[in-house]
């Protein structure tokens, strides 16, 4: 691939994707994880995760279709194996959940659910990166930016609030 003068290649978006990388691999291979060491890996790496898209500046607005590569399969096998590392510590009070607003009543949200909110967007940004196609990176980037402003930002922030919460009360084996 040549490199061209567009934003994806700017120091930035690859600091960015490579984090993202980076989490991906942490989530999908978290399978048998010990509940703490896993707890503080993500306190670790979400904020991170989280300053490097906030900090992404100037990424253009492209649209166009690019295949989703993460499947309803692949997004509960996430879920399942990061609720079985979290098992009864799960499920914590998220006043920051979407339907939050239309209620007076705490929403029980669960860490697996976010992050494999967080992860669904992620992976289908790095498969894409790593295929290589400039248009399909440049649509998938600025997708993945918009759901972050959307969703899984807000969600990426929840599962840190709780895992913190976890680890700050010594509420890890």
């Amino acid at each position: 691939m040549e490199i061209s003068e567009n934003h994806l290649f700017r120091h930035d978006v690859l600091d960015f994707v490579s984090t993202a990388t980076q989490f991906c691999i942490q989530i999908e291979q978290c399978e048998g994880s010990e509940r703490g060491e896993f707890a503080r890996t993500m306190q670790q790496i979400l904020p991170v995760l989280y300053f490097r898209a906030a900090s992404l500046e100037d990424v253009e607005e492209y649209y166009g279709f690019v295949q989703d590569t993460v499947t309803i399969e692949d997004y509960n096998f996430v879920r399942f194996n990061v609720a079985a590392i979290f098992r009864e510590t799960d499920d914590f009070l998220d006043v920051w959940h979407p339907d939050s607003k239309y209620t007076d009543t705490p929403i029980v949200s669960t860490i697996s659910e976010c992050l494999a909110d967080c992860y669904q967007p992620l992976r289908n940004m790095v498969e894409t990166f790593r295929q290589e196609n400039e248009e399909a990176m440049q649509v998938t980037l600025y997708e993945c930016l918009q759901d972050f402003k959307s969703n899984w930002g807000c969600r990426l922030l929840s599962a840190l609030t709780a895992i913190h919460q976890l680890l700050s009360d010594d509420n890890i084996d």
